[in-house]
């Protein structure tokens, strides 16, 4: 279940039962709730809250068809609703509605929703919506990577941010810390160590969603540093963490497909062979992934030969 905003969380507390209900149940019977009172109440001086709950909510979900139909809730407040506040957090659930995935031709528009969300706001990093601007703003920069624009500079800049203030939401300080050790990972060879520190504080943040994307995404590239900085036990170390990320029940599939490269790249044959052929069979597999189970593929043939 992706996070969802204070204002949903306190209306999921409320959906008590016994047993306890499980968190995408709660999301379940809140969405229930939600859809029913709008549908018999459409003209109560709250609807335009109640909407934004309910998007929000089916962005928390995330089951088939749960995302476009949130686009559109959020294009109704838009188009319907004058406060500032409610239609800045349609903008920011917008943009990032928009990063799945994202099409470089929808990176323009997303930033400047969340350009428009910032001034709407008006508010400081405290703030749980202001705060995952930020967070978005900085995923959208890294995919485009503008060097006109210094995408790059700009999104550690925002990472930073996330990381100084110590009153931001917890899960955007953690987006901050991955955000930037990623940036390390790829860019800065001689900071792995702190970009290592950064992960390990960002597990701790995100301990309580074990599951989470952001979370798995954040041992991903913690054991990817481990693996380049190739200190004494930091292959073991990773080699334990990406087995527990492939192990994971329900696994992302572009993060189980990452961390399978990473072992066989690490591993020795029949196993590295035995985990290129499973990625080989993954539909629908990233070009760039694709493209290095090739390269590594080749490498061991060459081995091989000169035995």
């Amino acid at each position: 279940m992706a996070i969802v905003s204070p204002i949903t969380e306190f209306s999921m507390q409320m959906e008590t039962d016994y047993p306890a209900p499980s968190e995408k149940e709660k999301l379940d019977k809140l969405i229930e709730r939600d859809t029913k009172l709008i549908k018999s109440f459409p003209f109560r001086s709250d609807i335009g809250e109640i909407k934004f709950r309910l998007a929000d909510s089916l962005v928390g979900r995330n089951n088939p068809g749960d995302y476009a139909r949130a686009e559109g809730i959020y294009s109704e407040i838009l188009q319907n609703y004058g406060s500032e506040y409610l239609r800045a957090r349609a903008q920011i659930g917008r943009a990032e509605l928009l990063t799945p995935g994202i099409k470089p031709d929808a990176i323009k528009s997303a930033l400047a929703l969340c350009e428009t969300a910032r001034k709407n706001l008006k508010t400081d990093l405290s703030d749980f919506f202001m705060a995952k601007t930020y967070a978005i703003e900085a995923d959208l920069r890294l995919v485009r990577d503008d060097k006109k624009a210094k995408d790059h500079t700009i999104a550690m800049r925002l990472h930073e941010k996330l990381i100084k203030e110590r009153k931001a939401h917890w899960y955007f300080r953690a987006r901050g810390m991955l955000g930037k050790a990623e940036l390390v990972l790829y860019h800065f060879p001689k900071k792995l160590t702190e970009a290592i520190t950064l992960c390990d504080r960002a597990e701790r943040l995100l301990r309580e969603r074990p599951g989470d994307y952001v979370a798995l995404k954040t041992k991903l590239i913690r054991a990817q540093l481990l693996r380049r900085r190739a200190k004494f036990s930091d292959l073991k170390k990773a080699e334990k963490t990406l087995t527990e990320i492939i192990k994971f029940p329900g696994a992302y599939t572009d993060l189980a497909a990452r961390a399978k490269l990473e072992l066989a790249e690490i591993s020795r044959q029949p196993k590295a062979i035995a985990l290129l052929r499973e990625l080989n069979q993954i539909e629908g597999l990233d070009p760039y992934i694709a493209q290095k189970v090739k390269m590594v593929e080749e490498e061991l043939k060459l081995k091989k030969e000169k035995k």
